[in-house]
């Protein structure tokens, strides 16, 4: 399997863009490795990956101290909330994983969750927080004066290029989604946090946009990986909409990632059902459908004027 890497990430640093490069590699590695263990016993496909994930631990953490001191090198202004995502990562993402290496056993799809998770963090994390460090992406445009639905547009579809370098033409279909079937769908429910109040996302796309998204990263020829697929859409998702909302919302902090998961069909009917968001849109595109809703009340009070008026 070949996890596609794009010049569009390039930062123009030669040293922070090679890290870059060459997680990609190790993550292409342990991909491959466990499928070609297929055939072995699970002692031999926990030593595979756990030689990996121990390898992937040490040189993102060699990286990030390398990206880290360029920073504070330059006197970069927005270092401390860029080295929290740093340590999210760690924290979070790469110690869930090292917990499995410590058992005696590993499934595939375990493999494939991990290294789906570091993918889509890392493409969402080079593509918005390290071009900024160089003056580029979205992180550096002028902020959002006034949100309404040309603004929400411009910035939706400003991510999704930035992100994964994929044109969709999003274009607002409701202001007032329900939660309403619009075809077969993947849905996520996000929690965040941010000056001590919790801050819930549900967001779902329709899977042919999914496969599409899938395709982009990992190849025409994606067949037989739904775990390292939905496992890139989590995170990557987690961290998409948390920058949109900070695009748009300008608040005073940063909001901490918390915690995710997939909802089914009636649990987001329920959820709609029990308590409406304070926001929630659905778009069209030439990909396919998606939604965003949320209760994050320092969006919806600075989009009242512009968006449900």
């Amino acid at each position: 399997m070949k996890i596609n890497w794009s010049e569009h990430y390039l930062m123009g640093l030669d040293m922070l863009d090679n890290d870059h490069k060459r997680l990609f590699q190790i993550a292409e590695k342990i991909v491959n490795a466990v499928n070609d263990t297929r055939g072995m016993d699970e002692r031999t496909r926990i030593f595979v990956v756990r030689e990996g994930v121990k390898y992937l631990k040490t040189y993102f953490a060699d990286h990030a101290a390398r990206e880290e001191a360029y920073m504070r090198k330059i006197g970069y202004a927005d270092y401390e909330a860029h080295k929290r995502l740093h340590d999210e990562f760690q924290s979070e993402q790469l110690a869930r994983f090292e917990r499995i290496t410590e058992r005696d056993t590993c499934t595939r799809d375990e493999v494939f969750d991990f290294i789906g998770a570091g993918i889509g963090w890392l493409l969402e994390h080079i593509a918005t927080a390290d071009m900024a460090i160089v003056g580029k992406g979205v992180l550096c445009r002028p902020a959002v004066r006034e949100v309404n639905e040309q603004a929400v547009v411009e910035e939706v579809n400003r991510m999704f290029i930035a992100t994964l370098n994929m044109k969709v033409n999003a274009d607002i279909l409701s202001l007032n989604y329900g939660g309403e079937n619009f075809g077969e769908a993947v849905y996520q429910k996000f929690v965040y946090e941010r000056q001590g109040q919790e801050v819930t996302v549900i967001a779902g796309i329709e899977k042919a946009f999914l496969v599409k998204v899938a395709q982009s990263v990992y190849g025409e020829d994606l067949t037989d990986a739904d775990a390292l697929v939905l496992s890139s859409l989590e995170i990557f998702g987690a961290n998409f909409w948390r920058t949109l909302g900070e695009r748009l919302a300008r608040p005073e902090k940063q909001a901490d990632y918390r915690e995710g998961h997939f909802l089914s069909r009636q649990q987001v009917r329920t959820m709609f059902d029990d308590q409406q968001p304070a926001v929630s849109v659905l778009f069209g595109s030439d990909k396919g459908k998606f939604f965003i809703a949320s209760n994050d009340l320092a969006f919806a009070q600075r989009s009242t004027a512009g968006l449900r008026s």
